[in-house]
């Protein structure tokens, strides 16, 4: 079944309120097996109203409304449906007690008798009238009018709305939805690759819309699951390693479970992120239960006294190093008493960059099993995208330790690696 749905209301229209209504409508639908053709949102001008009613009647099998079903003179969506479909509009007596009995309309009501007058032929969706709401089924169509108070509207959706399509439709279409992440992954190259399959038949109904989360990139499908199982599949082959979930969930959110699951422990070392790494990590709920430490060692100093790393390192190397770097992993690992550690040290501008260290070079040091790896990385961005850049790799770097035995693949953004042994 094909259908539209509208929304009511000049708070909509200026932004003053966010339209969870619109989410939650096209989420439980969608799951259920309606298609969405189309969505607006109108202020309340009955006219507007009454022209869209007409439009999306001819087009679709079922119209929601959202709002306008109030007692207040800006609540115009009952005038509307009468005028749209030239219905009467007539007193409904048990919503009419309703209003008469409820406290909430102890001094008003002469004016809240307005929610009572419903178009003509109008089945209330509550059962004991206590918020407003009705359908109308016209030319075998259904339409459903229902309050824009997200609690309402929720639970009228849920327990009348669906209950009554699925009446109506005597085949539904399971439409399943799968939602993955990928890191270090172009949205381009993603689509590219989907754009080729999608000329084969079997992929050919596939619903699939591309969605960059800095620094992720989200790839919502939807199809029937004989149609999203093979993609699924081939998805895993084509992009094993910078494919991080299966289930919209985030790099700091996975690789927490990892340690989780293992009873592992991880600590890290920061300079150029200046604690942003240790931010994303204890962003999850029960990170402590593997985030042992971290060390924001912004000077070199503090990379000396709390880390151990060597004065004449960074004499002879520099503070931006493929060695300071696997210093600062290998202090944090000793001092932590951890099975993993993460360095960062690096220069995210958009100041003090040269020739031989420009701007967006990061060294990345991985620490753990008795193998100690650092990583040289070139990443672009302004001075808050590089070190956000920089925070996921060294995650993602664990991840993929964790998942695959190495910890260093083909990164877009990669310059080199050097090994130590503990």
């Amino acid at each position: 079944m094909k259908g539209a749905l509208i929304f009511v209301g000049n708070e909509l229209v200026s932004g003053e309120i966010l339209n969870t209504n619109s989410f939650l409508a096209c989420q439980r639908l969608t799951q259920e097996g309606y298609s969405i053709k189309e969505i607006v949102t109108l202020p309340d001008e009955k006219d507007l109203l009454v022209k869209y009613l007409r439009k999306f009647f001819k087009k679709y099998e079922f119209i929601l409304v959202s709002g306008g079903l109030g007692p207040t003179d800006d609540d115009i969506t009952n005038l509307a449906v009468a005028k749209a479909f030239d219905l009467p509009l007539i007193e409904d007596s048990n919503f009419s007690s309703a209003i008469l009995s409820s406290k909430d309309y102890k001094f008003s009501q002469e004016i809240a008798q307005k929610m009572a007058l419903l178009p003509k032929g109008a089945l209330t969706l509550s059962k004991n009238f206590s918020m407003a709401g009705y359908y109308l089924e016209l030319e075998n169509k259904l339409l459903f009018f229902l309050p824009g108070v997200p609690e309402q509207f929720s639970f009228l959706l849920e327990t009348e709305v669906l209950p009554l399509l699925k009446k109506k439709k005597t085949v539904i279409t399971q439409i399943e939805s799968l939602v993955f992440r990928f890191f270090d992954l172009s949205e381009t190259d993603l689509n590219l690759f989907l754009n080729q399959l999608q000329k084969k038949e079997v992929y050919k109904n596939l619903s699939i819309g591309y969605y960059p989360i800095f620094p992720e990139v989200k790839l919502v499908v939807k199809g029937e699951k004989e149609e999203i199982k093979p993609l699924e599949d081939l998805l895993k082959e084509q992009f094993k390693y910078n494919l991080v979930s299966l289930e919209d969930e985030s790099l700091p959110l996975v690789v927490g479970k990892l340690l989780t699951q293992r009873g592992e422990k991880l600590s890290v070392a920061e300079s150029c992120s200046g604690g942003y790494l240790s931010s994303l990590i204890t962003s999850v709920s029960g990170s402590s239960q593997y985030f042992e430490r971290g060390f924001i060692t912004y000077s070199p100093l503090s990379k000396i006294e709390l880390l151990g790393v060597k004065e004449e390192t960074l004499e002879k190397f520099g503070v931006i190093s493929f060695e300071t770097a696997l210093e600062m992993a290998e202090g944090a690992l000793k001092r932590a008493k951890v099975d993993y550690a993460l360095s960062l040290t690096g220069l995210a501008g958009p100041t003090g960059g040269t020739e031989e260290t420009p701007v967006g070079t990061v060294f990345i040091g991985l620490a753990g099993k008795n193998n100690l790896k650092a990583f040289k990385f070139k990443f672009s961005g302004n001075r808050k995208e590089i070190q956000t850049l920089a925070s996921y790799t060294a995650l993602d770097l664990l991840r993929r330790k964790i998942l695959y035995g190495e910890g260093f693949f083909s990164y877009r953004f990669a310059l080199g690696v050097k090994e130590k042994n503990l």
